[in-house]
């Protein structure tokens, strides 16, 4: 439906009067608000099911336990134990270990602070892995250990971001045009250099504000404002993956009409998603064109993997993971490249 519509937007000179049918589907601003305050009234009431059905039966971090290997000395050789820990000894040990001392009584927080606590501690966790592909001397000169933990989230997702786009769109560019070539483009229908050179431009120029965005839903997640969740033991791994697939289920809904709505608003069209499909064609399209988008196009086709967050409990890494996963998947169906592979689209 969307290359079929922009297909005839684009068509010279005939512009929205010559559409056809196709303009009696067209949405407007009301129509579209009020298909959004249905859904919202929807997702309202679904997550008051979830609310008295699973979060009320959610299991207090400071009840769990963590299982860890205790080293013992036999007689010739030094065995490793497994032991089941409260996991409040256990963070207070962590804690200990790591900063000198015990700051907190993690056995008397209340189970958002003890959340709150967790997730900043992940956070932290990403940035060391993220941060030590820096050299020190520019982390030092950045001053990066002073700024706020929102500010050096949304860091390590830029430095993520370029690293995924790039990495993944050579490599996939290498493999389908010059390993794969002869046989997915025997006639040599493969995107021009300027194409994909500007195709890299818009990308890059997005993703400083993309970035925003998993920053943003990671300290709002870390307040304990939506229904995420740090450890999958606080409901078990059946309803872990229950809702995982209703989250996913959910997300796809919102993704599917967050992009419908962009062809068929003319404001969302012609100011925003126009960007995306100037390259739909064999011979412009290419792995690159993936988040060659408006930013504040590509922020709304990502943005109900945050919002959803509110309606179900999803693991906090997990969603993280789906949502930069999301990179693979888009380079997949920009690449020209037909795969059969349902239910996941994977041609462009």
């Amino acid at each position: 439906v969307g290359i079929d519509v922009t297909e005839q937007r684009r068509g010279a000179g005939r512009g929205w009067e010559t559409m056809g049918a196709s303009t009696k589907t067209m949405e407007t601003f009301g129509s579209t608000a009020a298909k959004a305050l249905g859904f919202a009234v929807f997702c309202f009431g679904v997550r008051q099911v979830v609310l008295a059905t699973t979060v009320t039966n959610k299991h207090k971090l400071r009840d769990l336990t963590v299982w860890t290997t205790q080293s013992t000395v036999g007689r010739n050789e030094t065995l490793g134990v497994a032991k089941s820990v409260k996991l409040p000894d256990w963070m207070s040990d962590w804690e200990l270990e790591h900063d000198g001392r015990r700051a907190h009584d993690f056995a008397k927080l209340d189970d958002q602070a003890f959340q709150r606590y967790l997730l900043e501690q992940e956070a932290e966790w990403k940035n060391e892995l993220a941060f030590c592909l820096l050299p020190q001397a520019f982390k030092e000169k950045i001053k990066l250990d002073t700024w706020p933990l929102i500010a050096r989230a949304w860091l390590r997702s830029f430095m993520l971001a370029n690293l995924i786009y790039l990495g993944l769109g050579l490599t996939w560019a290498y493999y389908i045009y010059n390993v794969y070539g002869f046989r997915f483009f025997p006639t040599g229908a493969t995107p021009r250099v300027g194409d994909v050179a500007e195709q890299i431009k818009v990308s890059l120029g997005a993703l400083p504000m993309y970035s925003f965005l998993p920053a943003l839903c990671e300290n709002i997640v870390e307040r304990g404002w939506t229904l995420a969740y740090v450890r999958v033991d606080e409901y078990g791994w059946a309803n872990y993956l229950f809702y995982f697939f209703a989250y996913m289920a959910f997300v796809e809904f919102g993704v599917y009409w967050n992009h419908r709505l962009l062809h068929d608003l003319r404001f969302g069209y012609d100011k925003l998603h126009y960007i995306h499909h100037k390259y739909n064609k064999e011979n412009t399209l290419s792995p690159f064109a993936g988040l060659a988008f408006h930013p504040i196009d590509g922020i709304l086709q990502a943005i109900p993997y945050f919002w959803t967050l509110f309606v179900f409990p999803m693991h906090a890494l997990t969603y993280e993971l789906m949502l930069f996963s999301t990179a693979v998947w888009t380079t997949n169906i920009h690449d020209c490249v037909e795969v059969e592979c349902q239910p996941i689209m994977g041609a462009g």
